[in-house]
Formats: structure tokens, C-alpha cells, sequence
């Protein structure tokens, strides 16, 4: 892993979801989603667990069905066969859109981020229809708890801003860290974390606190990456 210096340009490009070109991050890698979501789909994958362990809500059957706010979310090995891996997700704006309305301007992202950083919303969509449920938080400003299913565009809690600062490249593959829009203003904002030692679900989605390492550089864990779903 190694960090690399990157222009905001450079980095709204490779994480706007707006369409199947900006999508792509890297070129030629075989995507997971079902058929039916198609090219609307994206994957999020850690640098922990690699590309092919994916977003999935975890809900028994895995048919599509069963969605609500409170489902825990998790990395589970990708599937084109699996709905509950099925996430739209757009640019629904910039943080000069919301900072100050649906985003408090005295929120880390607010504060420590330049306006035209760009904002995510990460809906559950099984076999590509909008479910209205959005991955997020339950609570502002507690660390270690679960990612779950949360109404979208309700509240910051179902935000994220890219890290650009803290992104680094590997296997020509573009990750950065992904901080909730509404943690207030501390050092260590909270940041989208996969625990892999979790058990039912296994891999579990949480927020923690951003860990700088020794040269400020963010554990694996915390780096993730996004990349095009349509069926191969």
C-alpha cells in the first residue's frame, strides 16, 4: 500500500457515481451485482478483505425481500446471484449543498473539508428497486456501533464524504476512507470500518474513529473502494 498525492479534480472523478464511466475505477474487473440491477449497481469492497468481499445487508433468504431500518450491513463474498448486494448509490451533491441545512456546519466534514467535496448516499436496491433505505447510522457521535438500513436523505446519518487526503492506491485501485457527514467537529471523525472478527454477521460494517498510523497512513480496514455492478 502506498499513499499517493492526488488533485480534488482527480478524486471527485473516481468516487462520483453519476454514471457508468465515472464509476469505474479501474477498468477490466469482473463486477458482482444481479443481473437485474445492472450497470445502476455499485460494489464497496475494503482493502482488508479485497475486492471480491462486498456491501451486503444481512437478512435472512437473501431473496430481496425483508428490508428495514435496523438491518445490519457487512462484507460478504460477492455473488451475482445475491439482491441483498444490490446498492445504487449517486453523488446526491457537494458539502457546500447541505453543509449548514441537512448537514450541521459545525460537522468535521464541514469543517475540516473544502465545499466542493463531494456527498454519497449508498441505497439498499434489491434486483435494482429503490428500497428508500440507505446505509448509515443510528446515532450521532457514538463509536463502535453497527452500519444498518436508515430512511435516506433524512438526516446526515445516512451521508458519507470521501477522505480524499487520507486515500491511497493498491493494485490500481483507488481507496479512501469514508467519514459519516454527521459526526461533529473532533480530530478523529468517525469512519465507515469493516470488523472482520465479527461473527452473524460476519464482517461487519461499524463506525470507528479515523486511525492515523505511523506516517499517516489509515489501517486497511478503514480504506474502501467503489467500483460498477452490472453482471458479468
Amino acid at each position: 500500500m502506498r499513499k499517493i498525492i492526488v488533485t480534488l479534480a482527480a478524486s471527485a472523478a473516481l468516487l462520483t457515481l453519476g454514471s457508468a464511466a465515472a464509476q469505474a475505477s479501474v477498468s477490466g474487473n469482473r463486477p458482482y451485482a444481479t443481473p437485474a440491477c445492472g450497470a445502476q449497481c455499485f460494489d464497496l469492497s475494503s482493502l482488508e478483505l479485497g475486492p471480491h468481499t462486498i456491501q451486503n445487508a444481512y437478512i435472512r433468504g437473501d431473496n430481496g425481500t425483508g428490508g428495514q431500518a435496523g438491518v445490519r450491513l457487512n462484507l460478504r463474498h460477492a455473488s451475482n446471484s445475491r439482491p441483498n448486494q444490490d446498492f445504487t448509490g449517486a453523488r446526491v451533491g457537494t458539502l457546500s449543498n447541505y453543509c449548514g441545512t441537512l448537514i450541521s456546519s459545525t460537522s468535521y466534514v464541514c469543517v475540516n473539508y473544502p465545499g466542493n467535496y463531494p456527498v454519497f448516499e449508498s441505497n439498499w436496491s434489491p434486483f435494482g428497486n429503490d428500497s428508500g433505505l440507505c446505509a448509515g447510522i443510528l446515532r450521532r457521535d457514538v463509536a463502535g456501533q453497527n452500519v444498518t438500513l436508515q430512511p435516506c436523505g433524512a438526516s446526515a446519518r445516512t451521508m458519507w464524504v470521501g477522505d480524499l487526503a487520507n486515500s491511497v492506491t493498491n493494485d490500481g485501485r483507488f481507496y479512501t476512507p469514508w467519514v459519516n457527514a454527521s459526526d461533529p467537529n473532533y480530530s478523529h471523525p468517525l469512519v465507515l470500518t469493516v470488523d472482520a472478527g465479527t461473527y452473524l454477521p460476519e464482517n461487519q460494517l461499524k463506525v470507528q474513529r479515523l486511525n492515523l498510523l505511523t506516517g499517516n497512513t489509515v489501517p486497511d480496514s478503514q480504506e474502501f473502494t467503489l467500483e460498477p455492478g452490472p453482471a458479468a
